[in-house]
């Protein structure tokens, strides 16, 4: 069966690469591999040691970390295992080979550099991955990797932990774990070598069974199942079966996309070439290839790579940009999208039509700059001025970067092409509240409704403006604020009747209560402290009606009114006479 795959690894094989002379110079310089440092534990007479392990600098955003984990991991693992298990290499011998080849001690090598480190330094194994800081900690994803064998990658499970020494100690275990099958692994490699089949099969099911979710023990009957042609369906079985657990190994996505070709299954051949073409962007062959799988299939929207070479290499063709502007929308690559629809309007002025500026301009919105959507809708309203969607896309966006009186007028020209613009009235309502014009909210809302908006959608955006009133009124105090905050729960209520505005309307009656009560005290007001009483009774009624919504709020809410309605009845008593 053609492997796509194969081009790309002669060329790896015949490009020598900066890392591996650097390498070579280097333990020229040091003197031979086995001549490397030490491991710092003795092994007992007539033990052998292990394998040679390979902990290099890990992946990481934050700078040195990598390197810091890497350390401790080495560290932990030198702890962990006894020699005659596994042979840590120490962190000096690798430090002095990329030092005398040039290479940085605490930044990351890419994966072909890694793997070349690990031959010249005669590592069998090596773990590779990338540690995050995170708000709780530390996160680390990586890969137990032998330096044989195509395919041999090992997903390890992520690894969290507060500290950096739970993260070592994690992936550790995480390695030990990963580590079961190996023997069986390398048994099911020699005896298939030597054409024992039924016992290499043996031997990866038993790796299997040793660890059910073993990655190389599946790749060894994948390759099994390659050299005895047991056919297409066989092999995709199989490579199904470690992509599922390795979505990138190379081995399994090279031998299935030439069996997905056999059975005539295009999308999921021009996936996993498209995913191989991601691993190896510079394979010229493979991606010609994925070009006229691609071109036969009509199913461009997976192939990203190919169609930015393609566009490359034919700049300014209109159906080439008009291709790759889909493809980039699909895969929400939104800052590069927007530089391409625009040089595809530049190329083709046809192509910008109304669903143009609308996908533009959410393209912008998306990408982070506001401003850059806001402006793009106008472009579009400007050429289609009779497009309500548009108007209403700029009004929208006017209102997001700030631009509230533009907004209004762009909301009411699309309300005056179509009276019932879904959500126009709803957007021309939180613009006033963002103006600070709370007495027109109640009139849109009551608009929207008129205009046919769902009855809950509008309620819930009353009981928002109505939030964000009482979130103000806790700093101003004034209680004609809670009072329109109150009027528009009224509204809501009377559109869609619902727990979270029955318990809104609890608050504001016990803020009001509350700070009206000082107030009557200070004064000795009997007409106050009734006041007061009046909204402990309206809270008391609402408050239970929304204990669905918030039920712990509510309970603590009502023990509090209780208190208030004990101290406002000897008030009342005092200054009532």
């Amino acid at each position: 069966m053609n492997n796509p795959l194969e081009d790309m690894n002669v060329k790896a094989r015949q490009r020598p690469g900066r890392i591996v002379a650097a390498f070579l110079v280097g333990l020229a310089l040091q003197g031979s591999v086995s001549e490397l440092g030490a491991q710092q534990q003795t092994l007992q007479r007539g033990q052998t040691p292990g394998p040679r392990f390979m902990v290099p600098v890990l992946r990481s955003s934050e700078r040195n970390l990598g390197a810091q984990l890497a350390d401790q991991v080495r560290e932990r693992m030198g702890g962990d295992f006894m020699m005659r298990t596994l042979w840590i290499i120490p962190k000096s011998d690798i430090d002095n080979a990329l030092e005398q080849s040039g290479y940085s001690k605490t930044e990351p090598l890419n994966s072909n550099d890694a793997k070349q480190l690990a031959n010249l330094i005669r590592a069998e194994e090596y773990v590779e991955g990338t540690v995050t800081k995170t708000a709780a900690g530390y996160d680390f994803d990586g890969y137990l990797l032998l330096v044989r064998g195509d395919g041999m990658v090992q997903p390890l499970p992520k690894v969290s932990g507060a500290k950096m020494g739970d993260i070592a100690k994690g992936v550790s275990k995480a390695i030990e774990d990963a580590r079961k099958p190996l023997d069986d692994v390398k048994k099911c490699t020699l005896d298939a070598r030597q054409s024992k089949y039924a016992e290499a099969i043996a031997d990866a099911n038993k790796g299997i069974k040793d660890y059910p979710n073993s990655v190389m023990s599946r790749v060894c009957l994948l390759e099994i199942a390659n050299s005895q042609k047991w056919g297409a369906d066989s092999i995709i079985k199989y490579s199904e079966d470690v992509i599922r657990l390795h979505p990138q190994n190379k081995r399994a996505l090279a031998l299935v996309s030439d069996a997905y070709g056999e059975k005539k299954m295009d999308e999921q051949q021009i996936k996993s070439l498209t995913t191989l073409l991601a691993l190896d962007p510079t394979n010229a062959r493979l991606t010609e290839s994925v070009v006229n799988i691609i071109a036969a299939s009509g199913k461009p929207e997976v192939a990203r790579p190919i169609i930015d070479e393609a566009v490359k290499q034919n700049p300014g063709d209109p159906s080439l940009i008009r291709l790759q502007w889909r493809i980039y929308l699909a895969l929400r690559e939104y800052k590069q999208a927007v530089g391409i629809g625009e040089e595809m309007v530049k190329a083709d002025t046809a192509a910008a039509d109304t669903s143009f500026f609308t996908r533009i301009a959410s393209a912008y919105l998306l990408s982070g700059d506001t401003a850059k959507a806001a402006e793009a809708a106008a472009r579009g309203t400007a050429k289609f001025a009779n497009n309500a969607a548009l108007w209403m896309l700029q009004g929208q966006l006017a209102r997001q970067a700030g631009q509230a009186p533009q907004a209004l007028v762009a909301l009411r020209k699309a309300l005056a092409l179509d009276p019932k613009a879904e959500g126009a009235n709803m957007m021309i309502a939180q613009t006033f509240v963002e103006m600070n014009q709370l007495d027109s909210v109640v009139p849109a809302l009551e608009a929207s409704l008129a205009a046919g908006d769902d009855k809950a959608t509008v309620a819930g955006m009353a009981n928002t403006v109505a939030n964000r009133i009482r979130q103000a009124y806790a700093t101003s105090k004034n209680p004609d604020e809670a009072k329109k905050g109150l009027a528009v729960l009224d509204f809501a209520e009377k559109a869609n009747p619902s727990a979270p505005t029955f318990f809104l309307k609890g608050v504001f009656n016990l803020l009001l209560a509350q700070n009206l009560l000082q107030d009557a005290n200070a004064s000795k007001s009997c007409d106050k402290t009734k006041e007061v009483g009046g909204y402990l009774t309206e809270a008391q009624i609402n408050l239970p009606k929304g204990a669905s919504a918030f039920p712990d709020q509510s309970k603590t809410l009502l023990e509090g009114m209780m208190q208030l309605a004990q101290y406002q009845g000897q008030m009342e008593k005092a200054y009532c006479k």
